[in-house]
């Protein structure tokens, strides 16, 4: 079976063996929800950390905030509850870092910020986490395991 491509700005429910996976991850985080008991799994890939108007929704893989909830609401359609959920999350790295000065820039570490602070009001259990760095990866999701493998552009391989 070929693997779902997760685009940026997307998002994918997935069932077992179906494998999800996203490329080019910089400052953008890949969100990963699974039910173990359903061996169902969803994964976006998302760009900016909270979508602060409805015009904005069309789109909801984009934010952290609105990925995370459309997938969520794709569970709880095949009634799974966001309690029966855990998540891992990777990516946000700073790619330029020293190119931008203030908080404001560190758009990695925002997205993944939104993520968890999205996932905890949920109650969706953050099991792992590569988050940070320097570094782009590719990240690829086994709905049959639940194993999240993240690899970076100079060749290394983290299993969460």
């Amino acid at each position: 079976m070929k693997p779902a491509i997760v685009g940026i700005s997307e998002y994918k429910i997935a069932e077992a063996p179906q494998q999800l996976i996203t490329y080019g991850l910089g400052s953008c985080v890949a969100i990963v929800l699974y039910c173990e008991k359903a061996r169902l799994g969803a994964m976006a890939h998302v760009m900016l950390p909270l979508a602060f108007n409805r015009d904005e929704t069309d789109k909801p893989g984009k934010f952290a905030d609105t990925a995370t909830v459309a997938m969520i609401r794709g569970f709880e359609e095949r009634s799974i509850l966001p309690r029966d959920l855990s998540a891992k999350i990777a990516g946000g790295a700073e790619m330029f870092p020293g190119s931008y000065r203030g908080v404001s820039r560190r758009i990695g570490s925002r997205n993944a910020l939104a993520a968890r602070k999205t996932l905890s009001y949920y109650g969706v259990t953050l099991e792992a986490q590569d988050i940070g760095g320097n570094m782009g990866r590719t990240v690829e999701f086994q709905t049959d395991t639940g194993i999240l493998t993240v690899r970076t552009l100079r060749g290394a391989r983290l299993t969460l």
